[in-house]
C-alpha cells in the first residue's frame, strides 16, 4: 500500500464506508492486507456476498462533507439511461474524479456499460489530450475544466462529445467549444444525494429530468422534490421553474451555494470568517463574473483607523494559509461602506 499504519487505518476506513463492507464482515481484512489489489479483491467479494450499496460523500468544502447512500439498483437505473443516450461513443475519456458519484457513474460504471475504454486523463497536459483525443470519444469534466480545455484545444478530432456536470456550464463557453470544432454537449443536471436527476442537450435553454425521476405533485418551484420508480423522494437543490412534461429551468441555488472548481462553497459563510479578523469591520463575498476570473472575490469595511496596507497583507496570509483553494477571495476591495444600490440592496462591484 506504500503508507504507514495511521494512514492505512484512514484509507480503511474509508474504503469501508463508500463500499459497505462492514454489511458482510469484510472490513477487517484491510488492515491486514498489505497490497491495494488484495483491497480489490475484498471489495468485489463483499459485493459478490449481497453488498447493495455504494456511499459516496460530498467535498465538505464548506460545513461537514455530505454522505450521501445510493443503491446499485439506482445506480445501474441511471447507467441504463445514460448508456442509451452515449450508445455511439467508443471510448469514455475523463477528468473527473471517481471517488464522487459524478466522476464514479461516467468513469466507473458507464465504460463498462458501453463495453468500451476508459482513459484517465486527470493528469494529461493539454498537448497530450491533443494527441490522445479520437473520433467517437466521450470527454468528461466540469465548467472550470471545459474553459480549461476551451483555451488550450484550438481544435476538436472529429466526432468527440462532451459531458458536463457539478454546475450549470456557462452558454457562452459552450458555444466556444462547439465552434472549435466539439461535435456536441451534454449537460447532466444532479447532486450527491440524487446522483444524475436531469439533462439538457446544447442549445436547449431547458432540463428534462431522466425517465425513472418525476416531480412530487403538487410541484413546488421554490422547494422542488423528486421520487424516483422505487418511492425513494428527494429535494432538488436549486429553485426552478416548471415547463410541463418533466421539463424545468433552474432559478438559483436554495442554499446560497456557487461552484468553483467544481466544488460547492458558499460566499456567505466565507464573508462571516472575514469580519471575524482583527480590523475587519464588515466584508461581502461573492463569485467573479466570467470576465473577471472563476474564483471568489471579497469587498472589505476596515475598522476606522486601520493600515490598509498592512491589513491588505494579512487577510492575504489568513486566507491562503487558512482557507480550502476553492474559499480563497484572490481579489479584495477595499472601502468605507459595503456598496449599495439606489434602493438600498447589496450592489456588485
Amino acid at each position: 500500500m506504500g503508507c504507514d499504519s495511521l494512514e492505512r487505518l484512514w484509507l480503511a476506513s474509508a474504503v469501508n464506508e463508500m463500499f459497505h463492507l462492514h454489511e458482510v464482515g469484510g472490513e477487517d481484512g484491510l488492515l491486514a492486507d498489505t497490497t491495494f489489489g488484495a483491497w480489490i479483491e475484498r471489495v468485489e467479494a463483499a459485493w459478490r456476498s449481497g453488498v447493495t450499496s455504494v456511499t459516496f460523500t460530498s467535498s465538505g468544502t464548506s460545513g461537514r462533507p455530505k454522505r450521501c447512500a445510493h443503491t446499485a439498483d439506482a445506480l445501474r437505473t441511471e447507467i441504463a439511461f445514460l448508456s442509451e443516450l452515449f450508445r455511439n461513443r467508443r471510448r469514455v475519456f475523463s477528468l473527473v474524479p471517481t471517488h464522487h458519484a459524478y466522476g464514479f457513474l461516467f468513469a466507473a460504471l458507464l465504460p463498462d456499460a458501453l463495453g468500451v475504454d476508459h482513459v484517465d486523463a486527470t493528469k494529461l497536459g493539454p498537448a497530450e489530450i491533443a494527441r490522445s483525443l479520437a473520433p467517437g470519444d466521450l470527454v468528461v469534466t466540469f465548467p472550470d475544466r471545459w474553459r480549461w480545455l476551451e483555451r488550450s484545444l484550438p481544435n476538436w478530432p472529429e466526432d468527440v462529445a462532451g459531458v458536463v456536470s457539478t454546475a450549470p456550464c456557462p452558454r457562452d463557453l459552450i458555444a466556444a467549444l462547439r465552434e472549435r470544432g466539439l461535435a456536441a454537449m451534454i449537460e447532466v443536471y444532479g447532486s450527491s444525494e440524487t446522483a444524475g436527476a436531469a439533462v439538457r442537450p446544447w442549445p436547449e435553454f431547458s432540463y428534462s429530468l431522466m425517465p425513472h425521476w418525476h416531480f412530487v405533485e403538487p410541484v413546488s418551484e421554490d422547494a422542488p422534490e423528486i421520487i424516483d420508480r422505487s418511492g425513494r423522494r428527494l429535494s432538488l437543490p436549486d429553485r426552478i421553474r416548471t415547463l410541463g412534461g418533466g421539463r424545468f429551468e433552474l432559478a438559483g441555488r436554495r442554499d446560497g451555494a456557487v461552484q468553483v472548481g467544481g466544488i460547492n462553497v458558499y460566499p456567505d459563510r466565507v464573508a462571516a470568517r472575514l469580519r471575524d479578523r482583527p480590523c475587519v469591520k464588515e466584508a461581502a463575498v461573492r463569485l467573479m463574473r466570467p470576465e473577471e476570473g472563476v474564483r471568489l472575490k471579497a469587498f472589505i469595511v476596515p475598522e476606522v483607523g486601520t493600515d490598509l496596507t498592512a491589513l491588505q497583507a494579512d487577510l492575504y496570509a489568513w486566507i491562503d494559509s487558512v482557507l480550502p483553494t476553492a474559499e480563497r477571495p484572490t481579489a479584495l476591495t477595499f472601502g468605507s461602506s459595503l456598496p449599495t444600490g439606489m434602493m438600498g440592496k447589496s450592489a456588485d462591484w
